[in-house]
């Protein structure tokens, strides 16, 4: 079996080669899980991610405590769904906090709240306690939920949705910065769906071409070097660097829309789709 580590920082880094000034590859979230393949140089390990897609990350961003990684994956887990969310030292928003966790990251669930809507006591990794909204807190998926395909659909478009604004950074899967790719994939990884992190159809992953005609919200738009979602009646969420947009943002496929993107209509190489 591969060492595993676990991430630590709330953003973490992956890079395309062992450098710090390397080109920006993905980004990890904190409590994530992943499997160290090599050692590499100045400080850096190549990994997997729990969706399969290599990359390299610096020491610093990891606990290579494979005794702890393990006692992780078998812990009561809870995903930040908020945008940011302060880990409290003390129940109480007038207390200092240990770490801001964005978007993503997971935490172990203590305890719930003494009253509605307060303060849950999560632990960190390595041990220390704290205290999270319990608002900022919703569910763990491991795999993908036993939900029917209506409500999966409906949670992964709602998902997308929760970065609108956000800005376009190149390999970027957070709300501090998220591109094409990290877009629809999060949407769907927080739904306990793992599909592939760049803009293109990937054998072995769950996302497989569908005829254009059967397009529903949720599916995949795939054109040239870039990916979106579609929500339905033409309308698609993406994450752009063309000019004017510069991050999140809404578009249409149907000519005279006010929203509509004459090069992206008029470019779409694919559909795809997970159902």
């Amino acid at each position: 079996m591969e060492k595993r580590a676990l991430v630590i920082s709330p953003i973490a880094p992956y890079v395309v080669k062992p450098a710090h000034m390397a080109e920006p590859d993905d980004e990890g979230w904190y409590g994530q899980i992943v499997e160290i393949l090599e050692e590499a140089e100045d400080g850096f390990y190549r990994i997997r991610t729990p969706y399969r897609y290599e990359t390299y990350v610096h020491a610093t961003h990891l606990c290579l405590d494979e005794a702890e990684a393990e006692r992780w994956e078998k812990a009561d887990l809870r995903r930040v769904w908020a945008a940011w969310a302060d880990v409290q030292v003390e129940s109480g928003a007038t207390h200092p906090h240990h770490i801001s966790l964005c978007r993503g990251a997971v935490v172990e669930f203590v305890a719930p709240p003494e009253k509605p809507q307060g303060w849950a006591k999560v632990r960190l990794i390595g041990g220390a306690e704290g205290f999270v909204r319990e608002g900022f807190l919703g569910p763990y998926y491991e795999n993908e939920p036993s939900a029917g395909e209506e409500e999966l659909r409906n949670s992964v478009v709602e998902a997308a949705k929760l970065y609108m604004g956000v800005q376009y950074r190149w390999g970027g899967k957070t709300p501090q910065g998220i591109d094409c790719s990290g877009l629809v994939g999060s949407a769907y990884l927080l739904n306990g769906v793992k599909i592939y992190r760049n803009a293109s159809i990937r054998e072995g992953f769950p996302v497989h071409e569908i005829d254009r005609a059967k397009i529903n919200k949720g599916d995949l738009l795939f054109f040239k070097g870039h990916v979106a979602m579609y929500l339905g009646d033409g309308m698609y969420i993406h994450s752009t660097s063309k000019a004017g947009s510069d991050g999140v943002v809404l578009n249409s496929l149907c000519p005279g829309h006010p929203l509509y993107r004459h090069d992206l209509a008029t470019g779409v190489l694919a559909v795809g789709s997970i159902f």
